[in-house]
């Protein structure tokens, strides 16, 4: 599975026009065209809110290369700048459909750059050491990906959805061992999450808020 992750800058005085030309024109033709809109979100933590970020999945690359035609009218009033890349799926995330209920009003757009070596090594620590609890605590996994083009370091990027800023806070801390059943449990996956950490060589998160709607 394929996606789009494009960043865009708007003029400060745009944004809501822009928006507004989006929801009536450019995401309904995406949309057409095959793509499933994961995200479009604008900075909270990390980035202002005019700096956005759309992250489109698509089946083949026919449909992505179909869905440029909702991006070639000229939107320069809008836009200050705009840069795209073209990510492959490297786990079980994105789901093929992703439903309503796996939405989040805020989410986590976090950077990881690894050992192209380590990369089936770094998707098994977070599908089995980091994401179960974190879906436990009510947190949505979107999708995890890294480029299309080969580069060292490899780059990751996953997107994880959050009910609030609070969620968020939350699910950056450990939760309190119960009993000896939790403390295997706790054990497997701090061996897992640490493991993670030793294969990163470099991370940064952005905490953004949805404005697709």
């Amino acid at each position: 599975m394929l996606a789009e992750e494009r960043k865009t800058i708007i003029k400060k005085s745009e944004l809501s026009e822009y928006l507004a030309y989006c929801r009536s024109t450019v995401w309904p033709s995406i949309r057409t065209a095959g793509g499933q809109i994961l995200c479009v979100v604008g900075g909270v933590i990390g980035k202002p809110k005019t700096h956005l970020v759309q992250i489109t999945s698509f089946n083949n690359f026919d449909d992505l290369k179909t869905s440029q035609g909702a991006w070639a009218v000229d939107r320069s009033e809008f836009i200050e700048h705009e840069a795209v890349s073209l990510l492959q799926s490297i786990s079980t995330r994105p789901k093929e459909i992703i439903p309503p209920e796996d939405r989040r009003p805020f989410y986590g757009l976090r950077k990881f750059y690894i050992s192209s070596s380590n990369v089936k090594e770094f998707v098994e620590c977070s599908e089995d050491g980091i994401w179960p609890r974190m879906e436990k605590m009510g947190a949505s996994i979107i999708g995890m990906w890294t480029t299309l083009s080969s580069t060292t370091p490899t780059e990751i990027t996953l997107l994880t959805g959050y009910n609030s800023p609070t969620h968020w806070e939350q699910t950056r801390f450990d939760s309190i061992k119960s009993n000896e059943l939790q403390d295997q449990i706790w054990d497997r996956e701090e061996a897992l999450r640490n493991r993670r950490n030793d294969i990163t060589l470099n991370t940064y998160v952005d905490f953004m808020e949805s404005v697709e709607f």
